[in-house]
């Protein structure tokens, strides 16, 4: 009879009720283990983000003293873009130069009077063939899928509808002059109607020499380290930069840095800051506040702070990050901003600019200097604590994970103790209601028996 429960039938009482109420009673412990993996859950994934974002700090910061943001550059100025485009190669000759251009490289071309026939049309190493189904569009389409073409193909029909002067219209994929016969068309009786136009070179000077000549309209000889593309005939100046560090990009880098810096203060400084509730009873409550006044990210905090003030040891004009305009803003005697107090920077993109022109080595070795400067001092604070994996808060969410697996254990476990424990009352309860019910039927036998 397991699992009947007969519902209180002969004893008049709820059961089912009792039964509820009684693995309510045993099943409190499981609601207190799941409020505790909500909270342990909750602080793996603040520990996690905190990891993340520490990180990603951590990446600006190398940044900040990466050779490749202090890399020489050099920049160039074209006067005019409508005529001419231009590419940097490799290392130029600082200085201006003027490129004059007297014409541009454009392919040669033939044209023919189409007629379809069955024939294999040869031009220079491509075979095509053709048959007397084709038309001129059909024909340009077999021209322009043979890999081995060396032309473009189309057909132009005549606007006002006479046939006959209707062309096929082959254009050398390459643009410059060529010898006539280099690229001989043949195999089709209307191959005789060819009307030829000769390529032509690019031709130009540079800076009044003489004239050079180029087939393609894409010029990488005319100034050593430079790629030029001529767009038009005319006269245009490039002009091109001392090497030198692009000093756009590393105001770009120390911004990304400030920017991060204070993202990340502020979400831990506001995970800090959130209390605990007090015996939670529910899901949200339990989440709140894993973090609470935790002495680790407090004492990393007041570390960053003391970083963003403290002077490197390095030599020069630069020696501090509020020499180059990083500050929290609280140096002037003014009042400090509720940002300031919190330890957020602000970033003086003029003085900054100011310190790249006056004193960019100064800055430089402040920047990246290996043993003192800020970028390597930043790395060596935040590595123990933001490497991926092995640092102290990806340790920390890795532990506040195992907890709350063991917690899903301990759940699973009392579940299916609570599973035997119900199948034992409903089975207490149905012998007890069955048991009843035999005593009445006996006590109504024997009461028609008496009567």
């Amino acid at each position: 009879m397991a699992g009947v429960s007969l519902g209180g039938l002969s004893s008049g009482l709820d059961t089912q009720s009792i039964i509820d109420q009684l693995m309510a009673i045993d099943r409190a412990p499981e609601t207190r283990m799941k409020l505790q993996q909500s909270a342990l859950q909750a602080r793996q994934q603040t520990l996690t983000d905190i990891g993340t974002r520490l990180r990603n700090l951590s990446d600006t910061v190398k940044d900040l003293g990466s050779t490749v943001t202090w890399a020489n550059t050099q920049t160039l100025e074209v006067s005019d873009s409508t005529k001419l485009n231009a590419t940097r190669l490799s290392g130029a000759a600082p200085g201006g130069h003027e490129i004059a251009v007297t014409s541009l490289a454009r392919s040669e071309q033939r044209s023919y009077a189409y007629t379809a026939s069955d024939s294999t049309l040869t031009i220079g190493s491509a075979h095509i063939a053709l048959s007397a189904t084709d038309d001129g569009n059909a024909a340009a389409d077999k021209i322009n899928s043979n890999a081995d073409s060396p032309v473009y193909a189309v057909f132009v029909q005549d606007p006002l509808g006479d046939t006959t002067k209707d062309r096929l219209v082959l254009t050398r994929k390459d643009t410059g002059a060529f010898n006539e016969t280099d690229m001989a068309v043949s195999g089709a009786d209307w191959t005789s109607t060819e009307a030829y136009t000769a390529g032509v070179n690019a031709k130009f000077t540079v800076d009044g020499g003489t004239q050079q000549e180029s087939r393609s309209n894409v010029v990488k000889s005319a100034v050593p380290g430079l790629q030029l593309t001529f767009k038009s005939t005319g006269t245009t100046s490039v002009t091109v930069s001392a090497p030198a560090p692009d000093q756009a990009a590393i105001s770009d880098k120390v911004k990304a840095f400030v920017d991060q810096y204070n993202s990340t203060i502020d979400f831990i400084r506001t995970e800090l800051t959130e209390k605990r509730v007090p015996n939670p009873t529910t899901d949200t409550d339990a989440r709140k506040g894993p973090l609470f006044g935790d002495p680790q990210l407090t004492g990393l905090l007041s570390q960053l702070r003391s970083a963003m003030s403290d002077k490197t040891g390095v030599g020069g004009a630069i020696t501090s990050l509020a020499d180059i305009g990083v500050s929290t803003g609280t140096g002037s005697g003014g009042a400090a901003s509720a940002d300031s107090v919190a330890g957020k920077l602000t970033l003086d993109a003029d003085k900054l600019a100011d310190a790249l022109t006056d004193n960019r080595l100064d800055v430089k070795s402040f920047l990246t200097d290996t043993t003192k400067g800020i970028s390597a001092k930043l790395t060596g604070l935040l590595a123990p604590v933001a490497k991926a994996s092995t640092g102290l808060i990806d340790v920390r969410a890795n532990e506040a994970g195992s907890e709350s697996s063991d917690i899903d254990d301990q759940i699973q476990a009392l579940e299916d103790r609570l599973a035997q424990r119900q199948e034992r009352l409903q089975a207490q309860f149905t012998a007890m209601e069955q048991a009843l019910a035999q005593s009445q039927s006996q006590g109504s036998w024997l009461t028609a028996q008496l009567g």
